[in-house]
């Protein structure tokens, strides 16, 4: 029986080749895109699930609370960890880190230049012991025991490679930290998996801070928070979270007691902080978005095959009324018309498998930041795979087999079946609206996401960004300050330098965030508010284009004495007029009075989803970690090669690193540029399934209505009027889906700009291209066949009928 089911399946696929053709293909695009989403999202839910304490570990958070709301970040004081151990030893584990981006490692070669390792993608991290004994680690060599003393290091096998050429008989080796600080190897671990946040290349015992930053890190001020510095916990019964948290307020107290009533330090558990936009993570939101356009590709191409297997019923009229009066039951041809549907299903299955296969290359190849995923196969996913494919089998396959089923064997074999007994047009017309809708919302979509990005590229930050380099300096406790004076005064004398400055972070909108606590003139408090921080030169404004409101600019200095303050900054403190802040006081912790001499107009300093916050720019010049060099010609290769040995003949161990300024407000918004790219391919691939259905929906129509188009002809219908013929029901369609797609297209995209600050506006004009967008579509669709039908020979086809 099975045999007989699959053979007449087959005789009819192979007879009805278009029909095939567009339901395998369009079921392919569908599941293919949808496999490529659940492996995504799948990758994001698994990350770091590999640690077997991963539902005991626990991160150590900062919380900030003003008047303006509450603020998280990760970072936390350096002096943290000790405090929290001292204070509760009944805590299993606690564990400090601190990050380091972009690691300079050198090896020693006998008597040649030292060997230089720096990858901007990677992070390093200074650790201690306890680490190791939170998260799982499969070691090749050596151990992580060791690194309770100075000056050891444990490496990635690949790191390893690079450094010495080999993973193996490393042990003992000597490495130098940023060039200055010697460092032995004591163990080398497998290399990481993609699915995880903590891929440290090379980690340093937590000691060797103190070289890092020229002093003990339990030394440092608790008010001082560092957003690379993290603490991890595992918890127990003997004391658990609840218990810390009802503990809190003691320790804030105790320890931070001047910032008691703003501060906290809440435990958030570990699992959750890869899909926690508070803190830098995934959005939850976005992975539900695209399972949503997963489900709705899958559910564009089973509409395809629902329509054109009803719209086909009536070709297998005269075949299901014989099987019927040779004894066919409905169950016996209801199974035999699933079998049909199973059997391009898994067709379809087998092209969505090699769909997926190269789409993870493409993935890798152009998906950047939480779209960037790496699939792993286990045996779950067979099952997910098994579910998958049953759905789509009762989806497209269900409604048809019950309407082929359920023909009268007389009516059936007189051949006077309608298309309403055939699965029906209102079902057809539903369906088809659904799909139109589908393509409408996205490319609402795609139409909103791309005007946001061209608005976020256009828009005047209020700073200068073109032609405009970043050099990076030594990472040091404090720069040598002869050397910075070298390396300016030679750049400065290249041709092709126009303007040099430094600073501590680069760029106005570097993305780098510091914040800090400062009490205002003769106030008696410190504001309830915490500014942003940043180190400047005297260059630094007019290299950038900075407009002063009020004041002057910094004189130079080598010591911070005199301090800008932008306007967001005067507003926070209560004043209106830029004047009237000029000469009076900012105190911070550690540093001399300064004086605001100046009132800089806002500029954007984070990214545009980020509001302006107050910030105030003084002088320190060994804190500053960034040359900013304006360059006049445009032959950047020169300029570059010029800078490059300037740069090396004054930092010698150093590694030359640079970066245009408006690549790095570029990469501000990969994200949103990826999300662009993916919604434009998904978008393309509903349309391109959607026409596919239609396509075959209209070559129906034209085989149905060829002695209604010949009747027409003979009575004088012109050309258009046969074309409005096949055209009419579809603009309808369009129109009702489109009163369907806009509202839901509105509320998700409004959502969506609310993640800015900085944003366009919904206009009408983006609805009515959707709109015309859909009818062009469509209408190149319909007509490919409804014109040959409406010039087709009237006698020719009425002598067909």
């Amino acid at each position: 029986m099975l045999r007989n089911y699959l053979k007449i399946a087959w005789r009819n696929l192979s007879k009805n080749g278009t029909y095939a053709f567009i339901n395998i293909t369009g079921l392919a695009l569908g599941i293919g895109c949808a496999l490529l989403i659940f492996a995504l999202v799948r990758f994001h839910y698994q990350t770091d699930r590999h640690h077997h304490n991963y539902d005991r570990i626990y991160q150590f958070t900062s919380r900030f609370t003003s008047s303006s709301g509450e603020f998280n970040i990760q970072g936390i004081p350096y002096p943290l960890g000790q405090a929290v151990r001292n204070d509760y030893p009944g805590i299993e584990r606690i564990a400090m880190l601190d990050e380091w981006y972009g690691p300079l490692v050198t090896v020693p070669v006998l008597n040649q230049a030292d060997k230089k390792i720096k990858d901007k993608h990677d992070k390093g991290a200074f650790v201690e012991p306890a680490y190791f004994r939170i998260f799982d680690y499969t070691w090749l060599a050596g151990g992580p025991d060791d690194l309770s003393q100075p000056g050891t290091v444990v490496m990635s096998a690949d790191m390893a490679r690079k450094c010495f050429g080999t993973a193996t008989n490393v042990i003992g080796r000597i490495v130098k930290l940023d060039a200055r600080i010697p460092s032995r190897v004591v163990g080398v671990f497998a290399d990481y998996r993609d699915d995880t946040d903590l891929a440290y290349s090379i980690m340093a015992s937590w000691s060797s801070l103190k070289e890092q930053l020229n002093a003990r890190p339990e030394d440092q001020p608790f008010d001082n928070t560092n957003g690379s510095t993290h603490c991890f916990a595992l918890f127990n019964d003997h004391f658990t979270v609840s218990d810390w948290s009802r503990q809190l307020p003691a320790f804030v107290k105790k320890n931070n007691s001047r910032k008691i009533k703003e501060t906290s330090y809440p435990a958030v558990p570990f699992r959750t902080m890869h899909l926690s936009t508070e803190y830098g993570g995934v959005s939850k939101g976005l992975l539900l978005s695209l399972i949503l356009i997963g489900l709705l590709l899958i559910g564009t191409a089973s509409i395809n095959f629902v329509n054109l297997a009803t719209a086909q019923a009536l070709n297998r009229a005269r075949e299901v009324g014989v099987r019927k009066v040779l004894g066919s039951t409905k169950t016996q041809l209801f199974w035999q018309f699933m079998g049909e549907t199973m059997l391009i299903v898994l067709a379809a299955l087998a092209l969505a498998i090699v769909i997926f296969q190269y789409g993870q290359t493409l993935a890798h190849t152009y998906l950047h930041g939480p779209f960037r995923f790496t699939f792993y196969f286990s045996p779950s996913v067979l099952v997910w795979l098994a579910l998958l494919v049953a759905v789509v089998i009762l989806l497209a396959g269900l409604y048809p087999s019950l309407v082929v089923a359920g023909f009268r064997p007389v009516v059936a074999l007189a051949g006077r079946l309608t298309t309403q007994q055939s699965g029906g047009f209102s079902l057809r017309r539903g369906l088809v609206v659904t799909q139109f809708a589908i393509s409408q919302m996205l490319i609402i979509g795609l139409i909103v996401v791309a005007n946001q990005l061209s608005y976020m590229q256009t828009k005047d930050l209020g700073f200068r960004k073109e032609a405009i380099l970043t050099v990076s300096l030594p990472n040091l406790p404090a720069q040598d300050l002869s050397k910075m004076r070298a390396f300016r005064n030679m750049a400065s004398a290249l041709p092709d330098v126009s303007k040099f400055s430094y600073s501590m972070s680069g760029p106005p909108q570097s993305g780098w965030n510091s914040q800090t606590s400062v009490r205002f003139d003769t106030r008696p408090e410190q504001e309830p508010f915490g500014p942003q921080q940043t180190w400047i030169d005297a260059n630094y404004v007019g290299l950038y284009g900075l407009k002063l409101v009020a004041g002057r600019n910094l004189q130079p200095s080598d010591t911070a004495r005199e301090a800008l303050i932008n306007e967001t900054f005067m507003q926070r403190l209560g004043f209106t007029r830029p004047a009237d802040v000029v000469g009076k006081y900012l105190y911070k912790a550690g540093f001399a009075p300064l004086e605001i001499v100046g009132v800089l107009k806002d500029y954007n300093q984070l990214n545009l989803k980020q509001q302006i916050n107050p910030l105030f720019l003084t002088t320190l010049a060994s804190g500053f970690y960034s040359a900013n060099i304006q360059l006049r010609s445009a032959n950047y290769s020169s300029a570059l090669s010029q800078l490059e040995k300037v740069y090396n003949q004054v930092y010698t161990d150093n590694f030359f690193e640079t970066a245009f300024v408006d690549d790095q407000i570029q990469q501000a918004y990969q994200q949103e540029q990826t999300m662009a790219r993916l919604i434009n391919f998904f978008t393309g691939i509903a349309l391109l399934i959607g026409c596919m259905g239609l396509y075959g929906l209209v070559l129906f129509m034209v085989v149905q209505r060829t002695r209604e188009v010949g009747v027409r002809k003979v009575l004088g219908a012109s050309v258009g009027s046969i074309l409005w013929l096949f055209n009419r029901e579809f603009m309808q369609l369009i129109g009702i889906a489109f009163l369907l797609s806009t509202p839901v297209a509105w509320w998700v995209m409004n959502g969506w700009l609310k993640n800015f600050e900085y944003k366009i506006s919904l206009s009408p004009v983006i609805f009515l291209l959707a709109l015309l967008a859909t009818i062009v579509v469509a209408l190149l669709t319909v007509s490919f066949q409804s014109v040959k039908a409406a010039l087709m020979n009237p006698v020719k086809s009425l002598r067909n009928e």
